[in-house]
């Protein structure tokens, strides 16, 4: 199976999103009206949480037991291999399922593959087999669900991918960018990621500097959040910088 080429993510832009966390990308996009790109409900799997990538979007349905017994006999192709196979290095995939959390999609053996073929992130909004085996990998996972050990196949099947889906709440489009660390994952749509990246780098460089000047003994009223003469004190420090 092929999978279409995705758009990387600007080294530059990346630099950026790679030092800022996911709530201050959240709260810029909700400053913008984007008030649903943080993913709620969505966790990391273990310490191996920072990534960046475009997404690749993989839709899963209710099972029908018939075509999932066609796939077992070898009558009918393994999308869920397939399309997990054909995952292109430098993706964050995103895979919805509608909130099958009793259920797993993936486990240690795939997580390994993933990150062998460079494999930027998972997110699934169901649980992880071999969680624990899952958290100690060096490739981000998270997910909806905790420890699954029930298969997917038990109540979903994967029937496509490289279209819109919804997950947590959120519309995830293909190429979309994907950011997750500690906090959870955002969506930020493609066309206004660089200012948003930029945005979220001005924002943190900001609150840096307000968090100084309160733990040297300046009060919070009027500080945070700054008031016009605040303000003024930060530009006027970063013009010095």
């Amino acid at each position: 199976m092929t999978v279409r080429d995705l758009t990387p993510v600007p080294d530059d832009v990346a630099a950026l999103l790679g030092a800022v966390a996911v709530p201050t990308l959240s709260a810029v996009l909700f400053a913008r009206g984007l008030r649903s790109r943080f993913l709620h409900g969505i966790a990391p799997a273990g310490d191996a949480v920072r990534c960046i990538g475009p997404a690749l979007t993989i839709r899963a349905i209710p099972v029908r037991e018939d075509l999932r017994d066609a796939v077992a006999r070898g009558e009918a192709p393994n999308l869920h291999r397939a399309i997990f196979s054909a995952a292109p290095a430098g993706c964050v995939m995103v895979c919805a399922t509608g909130g099958a959390g009793h259920v797993s999609v993936l486990g240690d053996i795939m997580v390994t593959a993933l990150h062998r073929n460079g494999v930027s992130g998972v997110v699934v909004d169901t649980g992880v087999s071999d969680l624990p085996a899952v958290a100690r990998l060096p490739l981000p996972v998270f997910h909806g669900g905790g420890s699954a050990p029930v298969p997917s196949s038990a109540a979903v099947m994967i029937v496509d991918h490289g279209l819109p889906i919804g997950l947590a709440g959120v519309a995830v489009f293909p190429d979309d960018v994907m950011v997750g660390d500690a906090s959870g994952v955002v969506c930020i749509p493609r066309a206004i990621l660089r200012e948003i990246a930029e945005a979220a780098a001005e924002k943190e460089r900001m609150e840096g500097w307000i968090l100084d000047q309160i733990a040297a003994g300046a009060p919070l009223e009027g500080t945070y959040p700054p008031d016009a003469g605040t303000k003024a004190r930060y530009e006027a420090w970063k013009g010095r910088q």
